[in-house]
This record gives C-alpha cells, sequence and structure tokens, in this order.
C-alpha cells in the first residue's frame, strides 16, 4: 500500500473539517460531549496552553490518567504541538512511576488526583522532590493542588498563544517524528519504552479500519483502558481519523455501564479481549436487546475461545467482528482477519497481515524462513517502532539488521497467507523431548461448557522433570471437579500432553496491561505439586 504521509494532527483536521458536525467522542459517566467541531477547538486551546508554559516538539509529556474524557484531548493535543506522549498506567505503583519519568526525563504531567483519594498527587509530589526534569503538574478535575496547573487553567494559558504561534508549531511537527513512548508490560524485568512516531500509527489506524470496514456512521465503544494501545490508538485514533464517534462508558470496566452505554448510545462496534467479551455477556445484566446496533468490533490480546466466538457473532449478532493480532513495537495491528470470513477461520486464525505489513515464519535458531505451514518465529517489517527508549541494545536484540522485528511469537502460515498461532517461543513446554504448545491444549479444554478461561503451562514437578500444569477459570454458576475435566479431556488429547496438575481459580496473577503472568501460575504448581 501507499504510506500517508501525514501527521496526527493533519489527519485530524482533516476529519474536523469535513464532519464538524458530527459527534467525536461521548463520555457517558461525565455527560460530557463533542462534536468534531468543539472537539478540534478544544485541542487548539490545549495545545495553545502547553505552548504558553514552553512545551515544545520534542519534549516529553506524561499523561496519567483512567478513561476520563480530558485523556484523549491530551493526546491530541500533544500531538499536534509535536511534544511526545508517555502514558502511564493508573494502577502503576510508585517505583514504575519512577522509572518510567526519570528514564524519559518528562517536562511536565497531565494526570488525574487518582482513583481512590488523592493517591496520585501525593505519589507525583514525591517524584517531583527527586526528580528535576518535572516542571509541570496539570490536574485533570475541578480541584487545585499547591503547585500544579489546573485541567482549565491549562485552556486559560492558552490565550497567550496567538493563532499564527500556533500555526507555526504544527507546521514544524513531522511524519517521521516520534509521537509517544508506551512502555511495554514489563513481565520480566522493568518495562521498556517503545518509541512509535505519527506515521505508524496514521498509517496503522486507517489500514485496520479499512479492514474492519469502520467509517464515519460508527460509533466505536471504548471501554479499554486509555494507556494501553489497543484504547488509544487501535480504537480511539482509529475511529476518529475516519470520522466515526467514540463512546466511553466510564472511567472504570463495569460491565453493566457498558452494556447500558452500548444500548444507549446505539454503538455499532466494539472492541476488548476475550476475557472483557465473557464478563459482558456473563453479567446479569446482559440482554440481547439493545445490542441490534453492534456489527463489528475487534477481539485482541488472547485467544478466542471458539463457543466465545459463536455466541458472539451468530448468536448476538456481531457479525462483523473480527481477530486482530498486533504488538507495542510494531505500531499497533499486524494482521487479522475479514468480517466475512467463516467463524472456524476467525478463531483458528489470526488472519492475514495488513497491507501495511510483511510477515515471515522463520526458525529461531537459524533465522532462515521455514516455508509454508511450518512452526517458526513470527518476524514483521512495516512501521515498526523507532526503537526502545534509550535502549539500543534492547532495539538490536530483536530488530534484525534487514529490519525485521522478531515477536518471539510461534505461528505458521498457511497458502492463502492466514497466519496461526502457535505459542509464545519462551513458553513451548519441552516435556521428555516432545515439544508442547500450550495453545493446543489450552483448545481442548475450552471445549468444555463451563470453562470461561484456560491456562496451560510448563513447570517442575518435585522429580525436576517438566510437567504440565493447566489453571483454569469456570464461568459463573458452573460447578466441575479437576478429575472430571481431566477425564473429559482425555479423549481430545494424546497423553503426554494431558496436564498432570489441574487447578480452579477465580482470577490469573496478571501484568498491569492485563496480560496473563504464566511463571507465575508455574511457580504455584511447583510448589503445590511437592
Amino acid at each position: 500500500m501507499k504510506a500517508v504521509t501525514k501527521t496526527i494532527g493533519q489527519a485530524l483536521e482533516e476529519m474536523a473539517s469535513q464532519y464538524q458536525g458530527n459527534e467525536a467522542l461521548v463520555h457517558q459517566e461525565s455527560g460530557l460531549r463533542y462534536t468534531y467541531g468543539l472537539m478540534a477547538w478544544e485541542i487548539d486551546r490545549i495545545a495553545r496552553g502547553l505552548l504558553a508554559l514552553g512545551i515544545r516538539k520534542g519534549d516529553r509529556v506524561a499523561l496519567w490518567a483512567p478513561n476520563v474524557p480530558g485523556w484523549v484531548v491530551a493526546q491530541l493535543a500533544l500531538a499536534m504541538v509535536g511534544a511526545i506522549m508517555v502514558p502511564i498506567n493508573p494502577a502503576s505503583e510508585q517505583g514504575e512511576i519512577h522509572h518510567i519519568l526519570s528514564q524519559t526525563d518528562s517536562k511536565a504531567i497531565i494526570m488525574s488526583r487518582g482513583q481512590d483519594d488523592e493517591e496520585f498527587i501525593n505519589m507525583i509530589s514525591d517524584e517531583k522532590d527527586k526528580l528535576g526534569c518535572i516542571e509541570y503538574v496539570i490536574v485533570l478535575g475541578e480541584t487545585s493542588y499547591p503547585d500544579t496547573i489546573l485541567w482549565a487553567e491549562l485552556a486559560a494559558r492558552g490565550d497567550e498563544v496567538g493563532a499564527e504561534e500556533l500555526a507555526k508549531a504544527k507546521e514544524e511537527v513531522q511524519p517521521e517524528d516520534p509521537v509517544a513512548i508506551m512502555y511495554t508490560s514489563g513481565t520480566t524485568g522493568k518495562p521498556k519504552g517503545v518509541v512509535l512516531d505519527h506515521l505508524g500509527l496514521v498509517n496503522k489506524s486507517l489500514c485496520a479500519a479499512q479492514r474492519l470496514e469502520l467509517g464515519p456512521h460508527d460509533r466505536s465503544c471504548l471501554f479499554f483502558p486509555l494507556y494501553h494501545m489497543f484504547g488509544n490508538t487501535c480504537i480511539a485514533l482509529t475511529t476518529l481519523l475516519v470520522g466515526g464517534s467514540i463512546v466511553i462508558p466510564g472511567i472504570d470496566f463495569d460491565p453493566s455501564s457498558i452494556l447500558s452505554t452500548i444500548a444507549n448510545e446505539r454503538c455499532t462496534a466494539v472492541f476488548g479481549s476475550p476475557s472483557m467479551f465473557s464478563a459482558l455477556v456473563e453479567d446479569p445484566a446482559f440482554r440481547m436487546k439493545g445490542l441490534e446496533t453492534v456489527n463489528k468490533g475487534i477481539v485482541g490480546g488472547a485467544p478466542c475461545p471458539h463457543k466465545l466466538m459463536e455466541r458472539l457473532v451468530n448468536d448476538i449478532g456481531i457479525t462483523g467482528l473480527v481477530v486482530g493480532y498486533g504488538i507495542t513495537e510494531a505500531s499497533s495491528w499486524i494482521t487479522m482477519t475479514h468480517p466475512n470470513d467463516p467463524i472456524e477461520m476467525r478463531v483458528t486464525t489470526i488472519g492475514r497481515p495488513l497491507p501495511c505489513n510483511d510477515v515471515k515464519v522463520t526458525d529461531p535458531e537459524t533465522g532462515e524462513d521455514v516455508g509454508q505451514g511450518a512452526i517458526g518465529e513470527l518476524c514483521t517489517k512495516g512501521f515498526l517502532m523507532k526503537g526502545y527508549y534509550k535502549m539500543p541494545a534492547a532495539t538490536a536484540a530483536c530488530v534484525d539488521r534487514e529490519g525485521w522485528f522478531h515477536t518471539g511469537d510461534l505461528a505458521t502460515v498457511d497458502e492463502k497467507g492466514y497466519v496461526r498461532m502457535v505459542g509464545r517461543l519462551k513458553e513451548v513446554i519441552n516435556k521428555d523431548g516432545v515439544e508442547i504448545y500450550p495453545a493446543e491444549v489450552e483448545e481442548v479444554i475450552y471445549g468444555l461448557p463451563q470453562v470461561a478461561e484456560a491456562q496451560v503451562f510448563g513447570f517442575t514437578g518435585k522429580d525436576g522433570k517438566t510437567r504440565i500444569g493447566a489453571c483454569i477459570r469456570l464461568k459463573k454458576g458452573t460447578h466441575m471437579g479437576t478429575g472430571e475435566i481431566r477425564d473429559r479431556i482425555r479423549a481430545g488429547l494424546e497423553p503426554e500432553k494431558l496436564p498432570e496438575f489441574i487447578k480452579i481459580v477465580d482470577e490469573f496473577p496478571v501484568t498491569k496491561s492485563g496480560k496473563v503472568q504464566k511463571f507465575k501460575l508455574a511457580e504455584m504448581a511447583t510448589r503445590e505439586s511437592s
């Protein structure tokens, strides 16, 4: 495909001009509604306020808040003036906050006061004393605090900056300039900052919208956390760059509120992980009525169980629901199924590469292409990150000399270009010389109607040998013993693939971005089986 050489600001201004009267952003909890014209005006006010503070192209500005309406405005205003957004998970603890702020030398932070009380304010007050880089603390809210600037005050400061100065700042921003540093989950060690540019986010968003058939008539329900790329890019930016409407139910993930918002706002598109979709359909407030307008969306972040996809597509009627696979380092989506693909393809594959991407599967040892149908490491090229921030060695370790990013995921590619995910390279279970892929065992467990979520992993048994473990979360209101589970999955698995350790759990240990930490499950299995 031909690259779209525009900045986020340029692309958004085109949409604001074309769809000025259409709704751009709705925040159900606060009651706020922006048309494209009003949102563009508000973005310009905040952009001028940032310039008045001395925020310029290349300055890093942290953004630390839950899903409040100011989040999206701040994201876009920073992009307009060429500042680099540094999103922070609202659940981050002080050590991680310190690491991110100190590594990026953030000049300012835009934040909420905290979700429980004023804990965010207190933490940043401590960090401001420790770090010399933070000059401004901007608070999204109506309560003022010492040495901080209220959001409304920031907008008012914009009166000090004229239209010509703002226009000049916009003109200086180039598509290849960095626009964000998004930190990875950090399942082991400290998280790495992924440097992304306007070019990558704009093109990936437009390609994804084209594959999903998302357009100006669509209303996207956004309940994924905005600090995560899935929220701020795959949903928010993608919807806005095609003239659609973003509908945010509230600051937290509340299934009942989300279902009510979808019905009241007549949303047409939903996005989330399989566990999020499961929570919605299992919620007591779930009713088929009210979801008639929803006809598309994306399931991402983890494989979607066959029965869940069947229910979403056939029973609920989200016929255009697709499966997507992406990573932060690739500026979001790499592959995606098509809305008209049969359900079997949507649950057994992660689709075909978007037109802006190339993919190949290589032998992890030699780096050679493995060929059609063979298992190897999935590699991708096309609008990749600019690198890990201040970590050239880590960048070189995953981007080879030919520019291919090595994902660490094992996959196969068929004759039609559909990619099938096998598992993580580091999670392959080598049991008595036999390689076992957790995904194939998980799929058999998902075949049990009582199962809501399953995680399979390798662990060290009391004899020092590798064993297979499975932790399972059952659907609400169902009961099943581990012995019954083992008996019922036995027929679908070869003897060496049958889990020796099975445990029913209420929840899984996850990273701050929601990824299951299988190494913690393995540690637990080692302890409890000894």
